[in-house]
């Protein structure tokens, strides 16, 4: 039994400034909330000795989306602007080239986007998850 829906990891808060984290989460907080959710910070180092709640959808902004590779496969696991892998899904505006180094200011600001057609595509993602 899961204790929430969903679980959303955080990105690192030392990359971007604090007004793009709280503009990205504010916007994942608003795809979330008709569900029961937490939210975690992506501090620790070691993610084979994390605990993390038990739900049915974990979402990984950025650096937060590197636990999700170590979740069960029968989750949802979404990344937005992080890690592709197997069984992930993976959000990122076409702009958004960290991963591949670029921290240009257009990059970095891509990275803190979420485009209109893919929030609809999480909710449509997350809903019909969370219906089966």
């Amino acid at each position: 039994m899961s204790t929430y829906d969903i679980v959303y990891f955080k990105g690192n808060p030392s990359s971007g400034s604090p007004l793009q984290h709280q503009h990205i989460n504010n916007e994942i907080l608003e795809i979330i909330q008709p569900y029961s959710y937490t939210v975690l910070d992506s501090f620790d180092k070691n993610l084979s000795k994390i605990e993390h709640p038990k739900a049915r959808v974990y979402i990984g902004f950025s650096r937060g989306s590197r636990y999700l590779s170590k979740l069960p496969s029968n989750t949802l696991r979404i990344s937005i602007g992080g890690i592709r892998g197997n069984g992930i899904h993976l959000f990122k505006n076409k702009d958004d080239k960290i991963v591949k180094g670029d921290i240009s200011e257009a990059s970095l600001n891509a990275h803190f986007i979420i485009k209109e057609k893919d929030k609809i595509n999480l909710k449509k993602l997350i809903e019909d998850f969370c219906m089966n």
